[in-house]
């Protein structure tokens, strides 16, 4: 059964504006298109939003797996509550609308290994072909969309962080439309056709002994998310202009090429394999 109740978030991330202005400029725009849904739109991160940072306090969109804790000074542990609280209020379909500094186009982003999940992204993929479908297992439930066992996050770029660009809106407005168009004509019997990258390893910029950084992602490689990777190939390239190489032993596919926000925990991309469903 598809849930009743829509929640779409945009600005978990403060400097992340296209939700943002998604949620609040197209609210009432998509109530009257989509007047037989109950839909609900929230700012989830409008203090984040204020200072124009990722977080205020702690990454929101990590939050949600320390919820047991008691964290009096974090102000993004506090509005994962509120949220949880609103969330399991009823069932519901979460949509969380995200974007991103690598070219990563347009992306849905399931969390949740529920049917409902990959029918309506199969749905999406048949209609927006050039959507990527990636499936990103959270056992730890720490994302905002894992809240619900139904949802899935809109992911595009690139963009800067803390700007509006109108083809990043204009994609994300057109993206949410078609899954609430899924939504509405859903049947629970739909065949499954579904090309899928599942995530299988995360990987971190080079650093020397004291944890710094010591080389940079490869220009040849910036910019090549979803490019398929076999055998040896050079993703960094060090400060005094040495590449370093690296092997895959399988068909794998890089995401998250030097994404801005993951450059504190030193992330520079992260693999993926291809994988059919249905």
């Amino acid at each position: 059964m598809i849930p009743k109740k829509i929640l779409i978030f945009g600005g978990t991330h403060g400097n992340e504006w296209t939700g943002v202005m998604a949620v609040k400029k197209y609210a009432e725009f998509l109530k009257e298109k989509f007047k037989h849904l109950d839909l609900h739109f929230i700012h989830a991160n409008p203090e984040a939003y204020l200072i124009n940072k990722r977080f205020r306090d702690e990454d929101l969109n990590r939050a949600f797996q320390f919820l047991h804790e008691n964290r009096p000074d974090s102000y993004e542990h506090m509005r994962a509550r509120e949220i949880k609280g609103l969330v399991d209020s009823a069932p519901c379909f979460l949509i969380d609308l995200h974007t991103t500094t690598s070219n990563m186009g347009n992306t849905i982003i399931i969390t949740r290994d529920h049917p409902l999940n990959f029918s309506i992204a199969c749905g999406i993929q048949n209609k927006l072909t050039e959507t990527k479908i990636i499936f990103s297992p959270d056992p730890d439930q720490k994302y905002l969309a894992s809240q619900s066992e139904t949802g899935m996050m809109i992911e595009i770029g690139p963009v800067a962080q803390g700007v509006v660009d109108a083809h990043t809106l204009k994609e994300t407005l057109r993206l949410i439309e078609k899954i609430l168009e899924e939504i509405s004509s859903h049947g629970d019997s739909k065949a499954l056709d579904l090309e899928i990258f599942e995530e299988v390893e995360d990987i971190y910029y080079p650093q020397d002994e004291k944890g710094q950084i010591e080389a940079m992602v490869h220009e040849d490689f910036q910019g090549q998310d979803f490019m398929e990777l076999q055998g040896e190939y050079a993703p960094f390239k060090k400060f005094s202009g040495e590449a370093i190489k690296m092997n895959a032993s399988e068909k794998l596919y890089p995401i998250f090429i030097n994404e801005a926000a993951y450059y504190p925990s030193k992330l520079a991309f992260t693999l993926c394999r291809k994988i059919k469903k249905g």
